[in-house]
């Protein structure tokens, strides 16, 4: 008998241990969110007297094709990723080979066009800070600055802690160790910042801090004091809907929390940043939202709207400078008899070796 064949009892030491590296495949900030879709899914196919081994392709397009009922595309992907991976966890069955179930999604999808979160524009970010009246609006101020500066998650900013924002004189160091994606980051803030010292506007806020404060930077703000209380992550979230609405901008409540990390990115890209950079200050894994950024940044559109739009001169060359190796620019008109000389340098070298 081939030993690679030959049947054993696992232990039910090992059988737990395997267990327990089973479940940690799932994402534990959001495995109870995964848990409850798997809730739902049971749920649907035990109200259809479907039982344990009726997961199947055909099942799973009933299921969705009554989820689209009641969910946008964008949901149905989501929930079809989340119940994908405790499919594979718990019952070891990879609907990703579902081919029709994929194709169902996807049609769904085309005509779907995800809301983006509104965005602040640099001089209305610069208006806001030096307009608004620090009593009231102080920790509006220092969650803008920190949100756009570091391209910041409303969570990342919620669960702060007061050592990730270290004071280093000129400017103030920030990291986020904890990150949707698992990469921390870390970014600074410059005194010039927007138009005003931002990083005295963040002291005066961190010397407001109780001393009965914990470890949460964020602290509710009333009337020119800190208090005990943390700010939640609602509260983080109004952020960009509060400075909208002082500045008097229509519907400012569509104004979102994630509207910081997708004005930064976009500063960023309009200011000339790559791909690569976009992506690594953004802390994305892949370079697709990246690539959306600089693909509606007006740097890019300006760049591309020159080389379509603005033709260059009738005839004209360019080439090399016989006094520099900047290049010059000869015009030729038409019509004229037209007259150019190129003069060209070399540089010879003899090396005369006389024996």
């Amino acid at each position: 008998m081939n030993d690679n064949a030959e049947s054993f009892s696992i232990p039910a030491e090992i059988k737990q241990e395997a267990q327990e590296a089973t479940l940690r495949l799932l994402p534990a900030k959001s495995k109870r969110v995964y848990e409850k879709e798997m809730v739902e899914f049971d749920n649907w196919r035990k109200k259809r007297g479907l039982g344990e081994g009726a997961i199947t392709e055909e099942v799973l397009l009933a299921y969705f094709f009554n989820v689209k009922k009641h969910f946008a595309a964008s949901s149905m992907w989501t929930k079809y990723s989340m119940l994908k991976s405790m499919l594979k966890v718990h019952k070891g069955i990879d609907i990703s080979k579902y081919g029709k179930l994929t194709s169902y999604l996807k049609v769904g999808s085309r005509k779907y066009k995800t809301k983006k979160a509104k965005i602040l524009e640099r001089n209305q970010i610069e208006e806001f800070l030096k307009k608004a009246p620090d009593v009231e609006y102080l920790q509006v101020k220092v969650a803008l600055i920190l949100g756009v500066a570091g391209a910041c998650r409303c969570n990342e900013l919620t669960f702060l802690d007061i050592s990730d924002v270290q004071d280093k004189g000129s400017y103030l160091y920030v990291l986020i160790p904890d990150t949707k994606t698992n990469i921390s980051r870390s970014f600074t803030v410059m005194e010039e910042a927007f138009s005003v010292n931002a990083v005295e506007m963040c002291r005066k806020y961190i010397s407001l801090r109780p001393k009965a404060a914990g470890r949460r930077f964020f602290l509710r703000y009333v009337d020119g004091k800190c208090t005990t209380q943390h700010v939640g992550i609602n509260t983080i979230s109004k952020t960009f809907s509060k400075v909208a609405s002082f500045l008097g901008l229509p519907d400012p409540e569509s104004f979102t929390g994630h509207g910081m990390r997708r004005s930064s990115a976009t500063l960023l890209a309009n200011a000339g940043g790559d791909i690569t950079t976009v992506e690594r200050y953004g802390g994305w894994k892949s370079t697709t939202v990246a690539e959306n950024y600089i693909e509606e940044s007006l740097s890019s559109k300006m760049a591309i709207a020159e080389k379509i739009q603005v033709l260059p001169n009738v005839g004209e060359v360019v080439g090399p400078s016989s006094t520099s190796e900047t290049p010059h620019r000869v015009n030729l008109n038409p019509g004229q008899n037209n007259k150019v000389v190129f003069e060209l340098n070399v540089n010879v070298n003899i090396n005369n070796n006389s024996k």
